[in-house]
């Protein structure tokens, strides 16, 4: 399963990627914003750059995104590798797949040569070292939706994640599925809740969603309050343009939010990891 799972790998890093924010600020560093200088700085990033610039300047373009992740979930179904096996695979990788594609501003499509430092980055972020065991894959698998499943398996890679909180997270999730339908959204927000809350502690845990409901609730009543500067001499150099405006996007976003947390804070009221194991 290890040629296989290089050759997604290079698959995913070989795929056009367009160009980051925050690469474009640290590339503005060493050049002009002109695409074709940009350009040229990618064709020949790493003779130019030190490694430890290309690790500043491309960290965000290589940070695998949820996609990433998901990509590769139906390869670690049955197989998990061995720390000898991830330690292999950037070396391997570089040597099957030596260049990305940047897409810049304008659709034009710039070359940029894979260091090894970036597809290290790549690997390491995909916290293959968490992956779940076969057993915790197979019972999401029969939990969830077909479609779902991929996305399951890659949240159970995030950091914050060991053995225990995986199991966990697989009986809080079937306890769910019982009650209501699972959404990718709220799957992901649970998820995030199992990593990160301090204690898998039923009654510690009910306080920790409480506590983040509230938090959400304020961010909604902030959202719709518009915008609002910092500073009144900020406010006033900008002629307090756009000030008070309401973003209805971000207060959706916000009420969605705050709905699952509300979600798995009734769901935590009605669960027994003892019984529902």
């Amino acid at each position: 399963m290890y040629e296989p799972f290089i050759a997604r790998l290079a698959e995913r890093l070989a795929m056009p990627r367009v160009i980051k924010p925050q690469t474009q600020r640290q590339l503005a560093r060493h050049c002009s914003e002109a695409s074709d200088e940009v350009e040229a700085l990618l064709r020949r990033a790493t003779e130019w750059l030190e490694e430890e610039e290309l690790d500043l300047v491309f960290a965000a373009q290589f940070t695998p995104d949820r996609e990433d992740q998901i990509a590769v979930s139906d390869l670690l179904y049955h197989w998990r590798p061995t720390p000898d096996q991830i330690d292999r695979m950037t070396p391997d990788v570089c040597r099957r797949q030596p260049q990305a594609i940047i897409v810049l501003p304008g659709d034009v499509k710039a070359p940029l040569p894979l260091h090894e430092v970036m597809a290290e980055r790549f690997i390491r972020l995909l916290g293959l070292q968490r992956t779940a065991e076969p057993c915790v894959s197979a019972a999401l698998r029969e939990i969830l939706p077909s479609n779902m499943w991929p996305t399951a398996t890659a949240l159970l890679r995030q950091r914050g994640f060991t053995p225990r909180r995986q199991h966990w997270f697989v009986s809080f999730v079937a306890h769910m599925s019982r009650q209501h339908s699972i959404s990718e959204s709220l799957l992901a927000t649970a998820a995030e809740f199992v990593a990160e809350v301090p204690r898998l502690e039923i009654d510690a845990m009910m306080r920790n969603a409480g506590e983040l409901v509230k938090a959400a609730h304020g961010l909604v009543s902030h959202a719709r309050g518009g915008r609002a500067y910092w500073s009144a001499d900020v406010a006033q150099h900008h002629h307090y343009r756009g000030q008070g405006a309401v973003d209805e996007n971000l207060v959706q976003n916000r009420q969605d939010e705050e709905e699952r947390l509300r979600q798995i804070e009734a769901d935590l009221q009605t669960f027994d990891p003892d019984t529902d194991a």
